[in-house]
């Protein structure tokens, strides 16, 4: 179980040039562009939703994001909305996730699942307008409208996969690109 947990937290992991001795520095929002996919909706149906939080590397230089980056939702007037990350069940306090190496002009994507049907009694649904993603010691900001709901009395979740970066591959012109 350990092991598996363990590779599973590396696979993840981008190969990296081996650099000079100097450790790598957590990503700063000047590094990222942070955005949501829906992929055309391949995570919507049956009362649920979903989307893809993609991080993109824009800088010259590696940087590091924490394997589950801390995010939260807004309303229009940026007050913090009653939706909480669910912690998986047997992950108490969780296994230790190593950063995610991100390579310039690599992306890292996690999925994001949902309940956005208003199918519980009490109708219990918020609609945010604003999604913030904790980078190093910043925030970075980004309209989000989606639905959750939950029972009442009860704040609304979502789970959330770790960080996994895509594959970057050097065309024959010597520039990166990021494969899809």
């Amino acid at each position: 179980m350990i092991i598996a947990l363990a590779m599973a937290a590396f696979a993840g992991a981008t190969a990296l040039p081996a650099s000079s001795g100097s450790a790598l520095l957590d990503c700063i929002t000047s590094q990222v562009a942070i955005k949501f996919d829906s992929e055309g909706g391949i995570f919507s149906g049956m009362s649920q939703s979903g989307t893809l939080l993609v991080v993109r590397n824009i800088s010259t230089s590696a940087c590091r994001m924490p394997a589950l980056p801390m995010l939260h939702f807004e309303d229009a007037a940026h007050h913090l909305l009653s939706i909480v990350r669910q912690v998986p069940k047997g992950m108490h306090p969780g296994p230790v996730l190593l950063p995610v190496s991100i390579a310039p002009g690599a992306e890292a994507t996690a999925e994001l699942h949902w309940v956005s049907g208003d199918v519980y009694d009490g109708h219990n649904c918020v609609s945010p307008t604003t999604a913030v993603v904790q980078v190093g010691t910043d925030t970075y900001r980004q309209p989000f409208s989606n639905q959750f709901c939950s029972a009442v009395n009860t704040p609304a979740t979502f789970t959330q996969a770790w960080l996994k970066t895509d594959a970057v591959v050097t065309p024959s012109d010597g520039r990166p690109a990021v494969a899809k």
